[in-house]
């Protein structure tokens, strides 16, 4: 199955709905899209309900001391992803076995890294490449956001002034520069695997969850780089979800030939057509029916999209679908 293609009509610079109850899928968000070049960022690389933990050997003179016998270093050369639950499990099993005076066993570490999974490494995945038996397959697939019509990128110029001159007479700016951006109309599509990420987590009321909480965050998330210099805070136009039991459908084929919006027609309203006429093509010549679909659109200029699917207010619409993939997975709606 697949729990739909959340459509939305552009906003700045987001990406677009996704597919659920096995796919949830596309939308178009509207607004300011800033293309900024990218700034040094200090990342964790962690994400909610995921930690991780690195052992770092004591260091003297900037060399670290190497005595016969000693431990060998063991700290991480990558990144690894563990739920809070696996890191409990582990640290349980490490003390247990440290008492017994015994080294925790390869494979019962291996065991408790590849159960009680968090939801975000269940939806986005986990890649060890020396360790490939923990490795976790990714539920969610996103693809990048695309604008529906020709973008040429502006500069927004900014200067920069320094409130502690040594030199009280000394003139102008202490830095100036540009940022590129633009402002375009966004076709965001993703698609969520229920029965993959059912495997994963191993339950039907956390699976629901997932779905819900994914499909909630794909519509209203908003990046937050450049907020106090574009205010980029703006909802979809419209969103579309719809459920197969087939395969994934990426509708993106509509913009093919770029949207141009007329002195009767905005780029919105002409997106929802392209959208709707080609999600009926494509399913039409290939056979495809979903077996659920939802729209949450606003008003006239999306009107169009209603068509596909039982019309209803976002919060229903994430309601509905997770009432479906309960039903699918066999747990009371």
């Amino acid at each position: 199955m697949e729990a739909g293609r959340p459509v939305g009509l552009p906003h700045p610079g987001r990406p677009f709905p996704a597919r659920g109850a096995h796919q949830a899928g596309g939308r178009i968000p509207r607004g300011p899209t800033q293309n900024p070049r990218p700034e040094p960022v200090r990342r964790s690389g962690l994400r909610p309900g995921s930690r991780r933990l690195r052992r770092i050997r004591p260091r003297q003179g900037g060399e670290a001391e190497k005595k016969k016998g000693d431990v060998k270093d063991v700290e991480s050369g990558y990144l690894l992803f563990l739920s809070r639950r696996q890191l409990d499990n582990i640290a349980a099993a490490t003390l247990e076995a440290h008492r017994a005076g015994e080294a925790l066993d390869k494979s019962r570490f291996k065991a408790l890294a590849n159960t009680d999974h968090s939801i975000d490494i269940a939806l986005f995945g986990r890649m060890v490449a020396d360790m490939a038996d923990i490795n976790v397959d990714a539920a969610c697939q996103v693809a990048h956001a695309i604008s529906v019509h020709a973008v040429d990128n502006e500069f927004d110029y900014f200067t920069a002034v320094d409130d502690r001159k040594a030199d009280a007479s000394e003139t102008g700016a202490g830095m100036i520069g540009t940022v590129e951006f633009n402002s375009s109309t966004l076709y965001r599509y993703a698609t969520l695997d229920v029965d993959a990420l059912h495997r994963t987590l191993g339950d039907g009321d956390a699976t629901r969850a997932a779905v819900e909480a994914f499909l909630t965050a794909f519509v209203r998330s908003m990046p937050t780089g450049k907020q106090n210099t574009f205010a980029h805070r703006t909802l979809p136009d419209a969103v579309l979800v719809r459920m197969r039991d087939s395969q994934p459908i990426n509708l993106v084929g509509a913009f093919e030939t770029p949207v141009r919006e007329t002195h009767t027609a905005g780029r919105v309203e002409l997106a929802a057509a392209a959208l709707a006429k080609h999600t009926v093509a494509v399913e039409n010549a290939f056979g495809e029916r979903p077996t659920a679909s939802w729209v949450t659109q606003v008003g006239e200029k999306t009107a169009v999209l209603a068509g596909l699917g039982k019309a209803v207010s976002l919060g229903e619409l994430v309601n509905g679908v997770g009432e479906h993939v309960a039903l699918a997975l066999g747990q009371p709606a």
